[in-house]
């Protein structure tokens, strides 16, 4: 298990990779770290002199959903009732 210092810095990192990077090709950044057993973290820096919204938010979005459903998928394995449905 992950201690609290290790997660805030991974937040930290992501504002240090963003400030190396500059505004000219800042496409968005996120950082999704779920709880235990929740799934793989999520972080992505989109470097993109387009600065095209719906691309960052079509990969987070993608992202979540894969994430989703290999939770759903273990959950169903493992004759869990709560299964997502999406």
């Amino acid at each position: 298990m992950a201690d609290v210092k290790e997660l805030a810095g991974r937040f930290r990192a992501m504002a240090d990779a963003i400030e190396l990077n500059g505004i000219a090709t800042f496409g968005g950044a996120f950082v999704v770290i779920p709880p235990v057993d929740g799934g793989d973290a999520l972080e992505t820096l989109v470097l993109d002199s387009k600065q095209d919204p719906v691309m960052l938010w079509m990969l987070l979005k993608t992202k979540c959903e894969t994430e989703i459903t290999a939770l759903d998928q273990k959950q169903r394995s493992q004759g869990g009732v709560y299964g997502r449905r999406g």
